[in-house]
């Protein structure tokens, strides 16, 4: 449930070591509050170290994975989306819609580095990722979020012509 709306906290090398300290949280807090009620006092520092241990998911969601390398030829079964007719249109979509976020440097803003490392900057990376777009902007409109790139009915149609006719 929590990886569906909060993809800075899963969407990260480290997403299982957060899982775990969010369970620690939620296990501090219901130590604290079975201890009040049990009359045994209140433990005030459960709420320090829960505090603590959301500096650390902070940290831990915003730290930085390492730059994989870049590729330099393109997998057969990608080329055939790069070779198709559809693929001037679709890349100059993703491109125009896509790429302020999928990008190595993101342009929009609160954006550090590119969702879940995926990058649709060049053709070669949007061929690779042809499964993913047709899938997240073409047929769920998942992406972009809210369409908050504006991305037409025709441009999505134009995405599920492009992946179908190359499959």
């Amino acid at each position: 449930m929590l990886s569906n709306h909060y993809p800075l906290a899963f969407a990260t090398t480290y997403n299982w070591i957060i899982a775990a300290l969010i369970f620690l949280i939620g296990v501090l807090i219901r130590l604290y509050f079975n201890s009040m009620h049990a009359g045994k006092g209140k433990p005030y520092w459960t709420w320090a170290a829960s505090a603590i241990l959301f500096i650390v998911i902070i940290w831990l969601s915003s730290a930085g994975r390492p730059m994989p390398a870049a590729e330099t030829a393109m997998a057969p079964t990608d080329a055939k989306f790069a070779g198709s007719e559809h693929f001037a249109a679709v890349r100059d979509t993703v491109l125009g819609r896509c790429s302020m976020c999928h990008a190595a440097e993101p342009a929009w803003e609160g954006i550090r580095r590119a969702p879940k490392d995926v990058r649709l900057d060049n053709d070669a990376s949007i061929a690779a990722h042809a499964r993913e777009i047709y899938l997240q902007a073409g047929r769920s409109h998942a992406m972009p979020p809210g369409n908050v790139t504006q991305i037409a009915p025709e441009e999505r149609a134009l995405i599920v012509a492009w992946f179908e006719g190359a499959r």
